[in-house]
């Protein structure tokens, strides 16, 4: 791996229709969005990159709490496989805009339109590298853009100048489904976090109350799929990675054990499966 300096942040304003979600009653405010039927959503978001511009993109999503900068030490290697290495900041994360309303739409949604304004089309190419609650978004993300569930007409996705997912990799995490782990709300710390906080306990909601239709839909992803998974020290279910390897057209299962941070614990490692994948 190399051990260049730090990419710049770069920022990008983006706008896409209002999303929103049913507020369960029995935990009022939690993982919810308000009604914003009407004016687009603007958001302004950072991101670093790599690579030539006109090379198909490698899109790099990262963790809850995280940011871009945690792939900083690996977008060289991976634009030197022939990729435009992408790594935006997700909505209340690093130094993208904290709205205050944060799901798993909203982020969805927030990545159509980066990759959108960004100008990332069907002939360039585009491959997902998601890990934690950025391998959610991925998996949602490439449902959408290759038409899979009615999300792509949701998110206003189906343009077909829109780039389809061609690879996937899903960092130690796979879509929830109903039936998982409720989770408790955690209070808030009393020291600052480079994140926003409420984002966390509305994201854990709907972990614990997931869109059925996440699990089936990431079943119907037909482009490769690679799950990375962190072993029995992670906190992730193994099982559901398993599982849902075994339940894609073309999925492959790799287990780095060294817990939950795969790309920070085994860099090399990691990046090492992550090349060998893309360069199938």
């Amino acid at each position: 791996m190399t051990t260049a300096a730090q990419h710049p942040v770069r920022h990008v304003d983006v706008e896409h229709a209002p999303v929103s979600r049913a507020e369960d009653p029995a935990t009022p405010g939690a993982g919810t969005v308000p009604d914003t039927v009407g004016a687009p959503a603007r958001l302004r978001l950072a991101y670093r990159e790599a690579g030539d511009p006109a090379a198909p993109v490698l899109l790099l999503l990262h963790a809850l709490g995280e940011s871009s900068l945690s792939w900083d030490p690996l977008l060289d290697d991976l634009a030197a496989l022939g990729y435009r290495v992408l790594a935006p900041d997700a909505r209340g994360h690093g130094e993208s805009e904290r709205p205050g309303q944060y799901s798993y739409e909203l982020m969805t949604a927030d990545t159509l339109a980066f990759c959108a304004t960004l100008g990332i089309t069907a002939a360039g190419g585009l491959a997902i590298v998601g890990h934690s609650m950025g391998a959610v978004t991925a998996a949602l993300v490439t449902t959408a853009l290759n038409a899979a569930s009615p999300a792509a007409a949701e998110a206003d996705a189906t343009d077909a100048t829109m780039a389809p997912v061609t690879r996937l990799v899903l960092e130690d995490a796979a879509p929830p489904r109903p039936g998982g782990p409720r989770f408790e709300p955690f209070d808030e710390p009393d020291h600052p976090v480079p994140f926003d906080w409420p984002l966390v306990n509305a994201l854990r909601a709907q972990r614990g109350d997931p869109d059925p239709a996440w699990w089936d839909d990431a079943l119907r992803i037909e482009a490769p799929v690679l799950v990375v998974a962190g072993g029995p020290t992670s906190n992730v279910d193994q099982a559901d990675l398993a599982e849902l390897t075994d339940g894609v057209a073309h999925g492959r299962l790799v287990e780095i054990r060294v817990g939950h941070m795969v790309h920070d614990e085994a860099p090399d490692e990691f990046l090492a499966v992550v090349t060998d994948f893309l360069r199938r």
